[in-house]
């Protein structure tokens, strides 16, 4: 779902089909810690295939935004 998720979310073809942020991560309990370890691991995909600066930032500013709807929720 991830695919999916920033496929549409960066304006591709592939719609995201799944549930919305909060329904997709409630009672799932995630901690801060391991949301900021998952924003690692993202910028460090995007940072392994090239992608620019301007690109992280605007990911990285987008995943912070949905940061309520997925820490202990």
């Amino acid at each position: 779902m991830a695919r999916e998720f920033f496929c549409a979310g960066s304006g591709g073809p592939e719609p995201y089909t799944s549930k919305d942020m909060l329904a997709a991560h409630k009672g799932m309990n995630i901690s801060e810690q391991e949301y900021l370890e998952v924003m690692d691991d993202i910028v460090g995909a995007m940072t392994k295939h090239g992608l620019d600066d301007g690109t992280k930032n605007d990911v990285v500013a987008i995943l912070y935004s949905l940061k309520g709807n997925i820490i202990r929720v």
